[in-house]
């Protein structure tokens, strides 16, 4: 199965993003943009793993997530990795508690390194992927709207809001795109719960 570990959005940002999602499917940039309901801030991607391993896994995360309170934070600006001149992923930025975000993806990449899941080469950025560019079709993007576009989003604030949930999600790829399934959540400053409550 193909996990990864996630902090999932309350119902008001997530509004935000696919507003922004719309704005930015004017520019006509060939970019498979996120379906809403997949919208999320990834904290570590473990990749194809055996289903025998979710009990450890699961233990990891929960030490992780039983030493982190509740999360405030907020959406604030645009961009795209590497770069908004040829964009690969385009994102949502996060202000707010971001240090205390960064510090849950540490202790969950510690931990996940202890049973032999390879660390992450690039440092932990708070964001929240929007799209990401398809390759092989033509020119890609056609980057100079899509720039403009993310260029006068630098500047916008979106919701504050508090994030709680965090889950071990499965992700099945299929032609029209992922689903995602939770195995296991965690509420933070509370404790475990159902994963789909």
């Amino acid at each position: 199965m193909r996990l990864f570990a996630a902090l999932e959005l309350p119902e008001e940002p997530r509004s935000a993003a696919t507003a922004v999602i719309r704005e930015l499917r004017r520019t006509g940039a060939d970019v498979k943009w996120v379906a809403p309901e997949n919208l999320h801030v990834t904290l570590k991607f473990l990749g194809e793993t055996d289903p025998g391993r979710l009990g450890e896994i699961t233990t990891v995360l929960e030490a992780a997530c039983a030493a982190a309170p509740a999360l405030e934070l907020a959406l604030a600006g645009a961009g795209a990795f590497p770069g908004v001149g040829r964009p690969a992923v385009v994102w949502l930025g996060l202000a707010g508690q971001v240090e205390a975000l960064a510090g849950l993806a540490q202790a969950m990449e510690d931990g996940l390194a202890g049973l032999g899941f390879a660390r992450e080469t690039r440092g932990f950025q708070a964001h929240l992927t929007l799209g990401r560019a398809r390759r092989g079709r033509g020119p890609n993007p056609p980057s100079r709207p899509l720039a403009q576009a993310l260029a006068s989003l630098a500047g916008w604030r979106g919701p504050e809001f508090v994030a709680r949930r965090v889950c071990l999600m499965e992700s099945t790829l299929t032609p029209t795109g992922p689903i995602y399934r939770p195995r296991w959540a965690w509420d933070l400053g509370r404790g475990p719960v159902e994963p789909g409550v």
